[in-house]
């Protein structure tokens, strides 16, 4: 099986730069992948050097690792359930869903708080790092909309909902696999459904 093939030979890949996440949240991924996601992976990174500062650096890791399966996440999510439909050949981010009711989705429909890609996508670094202050000019809300005008992708449609926008709905396991929590991040460590899957909350 293809899929099977990926994941032994899978890389898991997060950011921690700057002071905005201590090192509980890298604890927590890590504690969330093995004992929920059902993921199987030969390798943990964690990109620490600031290069390009806040959200962009998370580029850095197109340029870093450009062979096998890729399968990254932002800090501020809560694993609770089989991740292995994230595990994709083809560039893949999530879609924004929670946009569609505004002007925003239009200029941008996704969101790389999950994303997977196979291989070599060093050009998404090597198009930022050309013209770095163009480019965070332009790109002044973030990386999402940078990858959404600049290069093809795949969507993930399923799986993962945002602690903001389906806040009623997320406390069954059996609806979504992963909780999105974006600019709420510091809630994910007291909510009560939440003890159930994270690492220490009371550290």
């Amino acid at each position: 099986c293809y899929l099977n093939y990926l994941e032994k030979s899978m890389r898991i890949v997060c950011v921690n730069t700057g002071t905005k996440f201590d090192s509980w949240y890298v604890d927590n991924l890590k504690h969330m992948i093995d004992t929920f996601s059902n993921l199987n992976y030969n390798k943990f990174e964690i990109i620490t050097d600031t290069l390009y500062g806040g959200v962009y650096d998370k580029l850095q890791m197109f340029d870093r690792f450009r062979e096998g399966q890729n399968l990254y996440f932002d800090l501020d999510v809560v694993i609770r359930g089989d991740c292995s439909q994230f595990v994709r050949k083809n560039f893949s981010v999530c879609h924004a869903y929670w946009r569609r009711e505004g002007p925003f989705y239009k200029i941008n429909p996704i969101n790389s708080s999950i994303i997977s890609w196979y291989g070599d996508m060093s050009k998404v670094h090597n198009l930022f790092n050309s013209d770095v202050k163009r480019y965070k000019k332009v790109y002044y809300r973030g990386i999402d909309q940078f990858i959404h005008d600049n290069f093809e992708y795949d969507t993930f449609e399923k799986g993962f909902a945002t602690y903001k926008y389906n806040n009623k709905e997320i406390k069954n396991p059996k609806n979504y696999e992963i909780i999105l929590f974006n600019q709420n991040y510091t809630v994910m460590r007291w909510k009560n459904w939440c003890q159930n899957y994270i690492l220490n909350p009371q550290k």
